[in-house]
């Protein structure tokens, strides 16, 4: 079983999407920082009409498309934690980008993500009152769905408010579920899935980014309590209890966290090659050969730490993601 670690709830970018005609491919390694010893960037094949792809740690520039098509970054939730861990983690040198040129640079997807991890939101009391229509929203489209990931062997519930297609969404879900964590932590997410010019506009509104995320959700989505007089008008009606301490508990976040990768395997070989490099090198020469050395790690070697495990878990898994990925 996973060691419960204790988290505080957070607001997170967990997707990026930006588009560039101006500049090249080397130019945005260097704004993300990403141009240093240790990131070794991989060449495959691009997607929607660009033919290459640099590829490194769930981040993708793709290029060589039409002339007028430029550059494409795409930052998923996890090329978000490596930027963060890895590169400069500055969000708003990129974002300034597209302040700066707004007819060659353009955001075309921002996920804004609330972690709950004090129990704010019960995935199953929303899953309840979504089945029972006890909210109010200016999405035409509610979809309830069971995701099962045939890797971990878990199933995840997932509530969407307004289409996928759609410049603007919000998806509820159990993080702890899809993570694959059996050790009873609470972990629901709740993302804001812009596109754009909806993403200029979160990123121009006035306010915190907690007031920012707080007001777009509440302005989209209530979770709502009949009340004791008559009201046509639902809109009016009382927000649920756990739907107001969610939005309050959002809107007092004022500043973004970078919460960055847990510990993974570029962590794991920082440490093996920048920091105990030398060690082993010496130990390899002592123990004769190369062969000698690994025996002797295979036979002193105790029950991996849970955090190594995770990591050869992660590597697994992100393998696999990758591969599926390369295919599209």
């Amino acid at each position: 079983m996973q060691k419960m670690e204790k988290q505080e709830n957070q607001i997170l970018y967990d997707w990026v999407s930006i588009t560039s005609r101006i500049h090249s491919v080397q130019g945005i390694i260097d704004l993300l920082g990403l141009n240093r010893e240790g990131v070794n960037w991989e060449q495959t094949t691009g997607m929607h009409g660009y033919r290459d792809r640099l590829y490194w740690s769930s981040i993708s520039i793709h290029y060589n498309g039409r002339e007028d098509m430029g550059v494409w970054l795409e930052m998923t939730g996890q090329g978000c934690r490596a930027f963060e861990s890895f590169g400069s983690g500055n969000y708003e040198a990129l974002f300034n980008e597209v302040r700066l040129e707004p007819e060659d640079v353009h955001l075309t997807r921002l996920d804004i993500a609330f972690d709950d991890h004090s129990g704010l939101l019960d995935i199953d009391t929303v899953e309840r009152d979504a089945r029972e229509m006890s909210f109010v929203s200016r999405f035409k489209k509610l979809e309830i769905d069971w995701e099962y990931d045939m890797a971990k062997s878990v199933r995840g519930l997932s509530i969407y408010h307004g289409r996928k297609a759609s410049d603007v969404m919000i998806r509820i879900y159990d993080k702890a579920a899809e993570r694959g964590y059996t050790d009873g932590r609470h972990w629901v997410r709740a993302e804001l899935v812009l596109k754009d010019d909806r993403c200029m506009a979160f990123l121009g509104a006035p306010g915190s980014i907690g007031e920012r995320y707080a007001g777009v959700v509440m302005n989209y989505v209530r979770y709502i309590d009949e009340p004791d007089g008559y009201d046509s008008n639902r809109w009016r009606w009382p927000v649920k209890d756990y739907w107001g301490r969610f939005l309050n508990c959002a809107k007092a976040i004022r500043l973004y966290r970078k919460p960055g990768v847990e510990y993974n395997r570029h962590k794991l070989q920082d440490f093996v090659y920048q920091q105990a490099g030398n060690a082993i090198a010496a130990e390899i020469i002592c123990c004769g050969s190369l062969e000698a050395f690994g025996e002797k790690v295979r036979r002193d070697a105790q029950q991996l730490p849970v955090k190594y495990q995770s990591v050869i878990q992660q590597h697994i898994a992100m393998t696999a993601m990758e591969k599926d990925q390369k295919g599209t």
